[in-house]
């Protein structure tokens, strides 16, 4: 899988491609075998190593919160569970382990109520990413614009040709609506808290109430920054000011 994300990558920006295959690769190993020996913190060093040169991998980032678990560190464990999560939406291993870590930090999710529907449902738009729906949506469109030539062409009945329309059409409108969300969440910014306890303020600076606080590993979305301050906002909708060396982004 490192292989061939590096090989795509090189071919895209014409770089030497066995240089960077052989660099990466072998970083990443490194980082694999020093995992293996318990030896985390050369395991984490390893792993960042390959990402700061460039190359954003779901693989890495996985092995890379591993690391941070077995070296105890709970929030940088979180965090590079939720930039895998971002790069490969579908993948049980990396919910997986994100849920059993999400488990052990202070300040809770809240409960899933959602019922059956609303869970199947959310299994499918988890399971289909951007390019799958820009795929689906364009493929609908086509579709679509080919049905309507038919109809004006092919003495076929008018109620099979108004039927396949409804059906491309129902796809398009899907399809289109969950591309649509997806686009808006992934331009949402969200972060992950990394100090062990911190306080939240009514306005950006230590002059103002405390709000409440929050712990290692929360996640919150930032809505706005305002020097070193963040506005953030929890799930429940409360929101509160962070100084931004207390986080770090998704």
């Amino acid at each position: 899988m490192i292989r061939l994300f590096v090989l795509v990558f090189a071919l895209l920006y014409g770089v030497d491609v066995m240089a960077i295959s052989e660099g990466l690769v072998a970083g990443y190993n490194q980082g694999n075998a020093h995992y293996r020996k318990g030896e985390y913190d050369a395991a984490i060093v390893a792993y960042k190593q390959v990402l700061a040169q460039g190359l954003e991998n779901s693989d890495v980032f996985y092995n890379l919160g591993n690391a941070y678990y077995k070296a105890g560190q709970l929030g940088r464990a979180i965090l590079a569970y939720e930039r895998a999560l971002k790069l490969k939406p579908d993948d049980e291993d990396i919910r997986t382990n994100l849920r059993f870590v999400n488990a052990q930090k202070l300040d809770k999710d809240p409960e899933d109520d959602a019922n059956v529907l609303t869970r199947f449902l959310r299994a499918i738009y988890i399971f289909f990413s951007i390019n799958v729906l820009t795929i689906v949506l364009s493929i609908c469109v086509f579709a679509g614009c080919a049905l309507g030539i038919g109809w004006v062409f092919v003495p076929l009945r008018k109620w099979l040709w108004i039927g396949a329309l409804i059906v491309v059409g129902a796809g398009m409108i899907c399809s289109g609506s969950m591309l649509g969300l997806k686009i808006y969440q992934a331009d949402i910014s969200q972060a992950i808290v990394l100090s062990s306890e911190v306080v939240a303020r009514s306005g950006p600076g230590e002059d103002f109430l405390q709000v409440f606080t929050l712990h290692e590993g929360t996640k919150v979305v930032i809505e706005r920054r305002e020097g070193e301050w963040f506005l953030v906002r929890l799930t429940s909708g409360v929101g509160g000011w962070l100084r931004a060396q207390s986080l770090e982004g998704i």
